[in-house]
């Protein structure tokens, strides 16, 4: 091979290499925004979509503050009460006709010895115009674990009122204390309905003692009013 072929050769190929340089060196610009050849960063690309991939945590889920049972609670005496006034419609089977208050006193004088007889205490105290009962009432208490099960957790004591008018009447009941069930050992425990409402120990296990009892009050309350009602008289020649 001659020198000039040689020389011819070698330029050549320098031309060539030069040339796939500058080609390598365009589609790598360094000026290209985002760009570096010697960054250990890792590829957020990647990692964005793996962050995407992955569940996200539901926000709108929140749990909320535990809601106390409210109960009404008498500005006077600040002791809680249930009361409330039973009108002529909610007494009468007849509404020409008005129930005097020698029959609702009968009437709530016989449900009161029917449903406190056996307590220790006086049933009731008679007001001598017949139109005021003050009974010194009592029922179980109970803690319910649902509506077939339920354990006896005590009794509540509690004052119950009863103002009487021709073809209506009012009742009151507070002074509630609940006297757990006595222990083999040591005397028994009583609270007020008041501690347990107030008490900033044992919340939810308080609140807890308060729905059971209003619920069994507002029972107790419905069996008094349907005792109260008029008898249902049906006539002999309407059959």
């Amino acid at each position: 091979m001659t020198k000039d072929r040689l020389m011819t050769k070698a330029i050549l190929l320098f031309v060539f290499s030069a040339f796939t340089v500058a080609a390598i060196a365009q589609k790598q610009d360094t000026k290209t925004q985002g760009f570096d050849p010697f960054s250990t960063q890792p590829d957020t690309t990647t990692a964005a979509v793996a962050s995407d991939s992955l569940p996200r945590q539901d926000t709108s889920t929140i749990v909320k503050p535990y809601e106390k049972l409210v109960l009404y609670v008498d500005s006077v005496t600040n002791l809680i009460t249930y009361l409330g006034v039973v009108e002529p419609n909610e007494i009468n089977t007849n509404p020409d006709e008005t129930t005097s208050s020698d029959s609702l006193y009968i009437r709530a004088k016989r449900w009161a010895v029917k449903r406190f007889t056996g307590g220790a205490k006086a049933l009731f105290d008679v007001d001598k115009r017949n139109i005021k009962i003050v009974l010194n009432g009592w029922m179980p208490a109970y803690a319910y674990g649902n509506k077939y099960t339920k354990r006896n957790v005590g009794k509540y004591e509690f004052k119950m009122t009863i103002w009487l008018k021709e073809g209506r009447y009012k009742y009151q009941l507070s002074n509630f204390v609940h006297e757990g069930v006595k222990p083999n050992e040591g005397s028994v425990v009583r609270n007020y309905f008041e501690f347990y409402y107030t008490s900033p120990n044992s919340l939810k296990g308080n609140d807890l003692t308060l729905r059971y009892a209003d619920k069994d009050i507002h029972r107790l309350i419905e069996d008094f009013k349907k005792h109260m009602k008029d008898p249902i008289i049906v006539d002999e020649e309407e059959w």
